[in-house]
């Protein structure tokens, strides 16, 4: 069993939902959580060696540069409207990274398929 993926798919998807729910309730809890899941995922995918890897890493570390403003733009400014819109660059981020572990995890198994 892959426990690094395990928990790289565990936090990412932990990041994209509450950063779905935050865009749903405004509460700045959530946004934080977000922020912490977001950056544990980004660590966990620190080492890759595959391009795909890479362009995941990429795409975290973007959710990551929208997701940190926006918990200032909430705290610090008490903007909502910014920080739903930086929130929102994070989300589009955040897919895109699921995008490409689900083609990773299915490059994957074709590549063991065709080992056997």
């Amino acid at each position: 069993m892959a426990w690094r993926l395990i928990w790289t798919t565990f936090f990412l998807l932990m990041a994209l939902t509450t950063t779905v729910s935050f865009l749903f309730h405004g509460n700045g809890y959530e946004l934080i959580i977000a922020v912490c899941m977001n950056l544990i995922a980004t660590m966990l995918k620190l080492g890759t060696r595959h391009a795909i890897g890479s362009m995941m890493m990429s795409a975290s570390l973007v959710s990551d540069f929208h997701l940190i403003p926006a918990l200032g733009a909430f705290y610090v400014a008490g903007n909502l409207e910014m920080t739903k819109a930086m929130v929102w660059g994070a989300l589009v981020a955040n897919a895109i990274s699921v995008l490409f572990l689900v083609i990773e995890a299915v490059l994957q198994q074709l590549d063991n398929d065709s080992r056997m």
